[in-house]
């Protein structure tokens, strides 16, 4: 009888940091409601929430939209943590109730047992702070997740300066780290009323409030200078340091993607939704938001072919339109552009153009590429993979690893003979094990 493949997981020890009999992922209101409800039925639970964050995540816009508009404190670790305990008082009261809390600290990856692997008797969350990644099993998971920002390709909109409303919200609540003066709003309704009550409460200058649709232009060279529209026929300008875009939010569903929480359409919850999946709850707005104007503004900022969509990649609404492959490859796209595509598929459209592949990892353009991508009707989800936040090696590095894993993990790649120098002769069947590769007869 063959023997079992040695590079498989399967019957190997994961290197687990502790069970819970309940997780929750996100402190926010909904979050810390869940973890103390758990709590208070005898559940060993822990509650972990990625504020504060890692200062290197505010200059990628994750898990916001923060625009480069954040001051010197946000590298102080630990009065970051004292403001956002103050910010969110009822995490007091959890550690009081006996919840785990630990804060700093992102969910990068959820393994539950489905279709693509069997492995895992209870799901497994890859948790990591600022210094080292770690692996924790649990019986019941809640996802509090939050919303985030929607964001707006007009002209300009990827200088600093342009933030969304919810990493506004962030700086000015969470971190007292807003470091704008100007402000100009773009959106209306509860977002923007919100983010210009905030605004006035810490003293800002508002310099304007956009709050119908219209064709936007966000002025400045190496940052935003000011603000452009359209009113009726003319344009109109007035002078910011900071454009806060308070059209629409998301809800979070990548964490719940990974945990093979279905992921559905439903434009009245703000877009895709996830539901719940035994053992995954989903609450808060991670479960849905309210409908906004996002469609009307995205259609105004995309109307033009040289919009940039994606500022990470560089790739623009006519790109994407015609399926253009990245310029440096110097080729063309196909002649029909997304008529030849088919049914639409947002990760095929990333495949072919790398609109998503940044190291923002899409959230500032994924709502935009799906626009364009659902003119006739809404194109699938773009996937998730792990990991769902960047993470320094040396915090993967820190992550434990059993003997029996470490021995094959090179042989995952499958392409055993890149460990040789390309001068070497390649064995036949060759195989890395032990540190060495072996193989049969050298391939003349």
């Amino acid at each position: 009888m063959a023997s079992a493949d040695p590079t498989s997981i399967a019957g190997k020890a994961f290197p687990l940091q502790g069970h819970f009999d309940h997780l929750v992922v996100g402190a926010g209101a909904a979050g810390i409601a869940a973890a103390r409800a758990a709590a208070a039925s005898g559940a060993k639970t822990l509650l972990v929430d990625e504020h504060p964050l890692d200062p290197g995540l505010f200059g990628l816009d994750i898990p916001y939209l923060f625009g480069a508009r954040f001051d010197a404190g946000i590298g102080t670790a630990a009065r970051m943590e004292e403001r956002i305990v103050a910010a969110r008082p009822g995490l007091l009261d959890a550690m009081e109730e006996g919840v785990e809390v630990r804060l700093g600290t992102a969910a990068w990856g959820g393994f539950a047992k489905g279709p693509a692997s069997r492995v895992f008797p209870k799901p497994v969350v890859g948790l990591a702070d600022r210094e080292a990644a770690s692996l924790v099993s649990c019986d019941r998971i809640t996802l509090a997740l939050g919303a985030r920002d929607v964001v707006l390709p007009f002209a300009g909109w990827a200088l600093p300066g342009v933030m969304g409303a919810q990493g506004f919200d962030a700086l000015l609540r969470l971190y007292g780290a807003f470091s704008g003066r100007r402000v100009v709003v773009i959106g209306g309704g509860a977002m923007a009323d919100d983010a210009l009550a905030a605004a006035r409460a810490a003293g800002l200058a508002i310099a304007g409030h956009i709050a119908t649709p219209t064709s936007v232009r966000i002025e400045g060279r190496d940052a935003v200078s000011g603000v452009s529209w359209r009113d009726d026929t003319t344009w109109q300008e007035v002078a910011c340091d900071t454009v806060v875009m308070a059209v629409d939010t998301v809800p979070m569903v990548d964490l719940a993607d990974l945990l093979g929480c279905p992921i559905t359409w439903d434009a009245a919850r703000g877009g895709f939704v996830a539901a719940g999946r035994a053992p995954v709850v989903v609450v808060g707005d991670a479960a849905g938001t309210a409908p906004a104007q996002r469609g009307a503004w995205l259609d105004l900022a995309m109307a033009e072919d040289h919009a940039v969509v994606c500022a990470c990649e560089d790739v623009t609404a006519g790109d994407l339109r015609a399926l253009r492959p990245p310029r440096y490859l110097d080729a063309a796209g196909p002649a029909a552009g997304l008529a030849a595509l088919g049914p639409p598929n947002q990760d095929q459209v990333k495949r072919l153009t790398r609109a998503g592949m940044g190291p923002c990892q899409g959230r500032r353009c994924r709502e935009s590429v799906h626009a364009l991508l659902s003119r006739d009707r809404p194109a699938p989800p773009a996937s998730y993979r792990a990991p769902l936040r960047p993470l320094p090696l040396a915090v993967l590095a820190a992550l434990e690893e059993d003997p029996a894993l470490r021995a094959n993990w090179t042989g995952w790649f499958g392409i055993a003979a890149q460990w040789l120098p390309h001068w070497d002769p390649v064995p036949e069947n060759p195989e890395f094990i032990g540190g060495r590769l072996s193989g049969g007869d050298v391939v003349k």
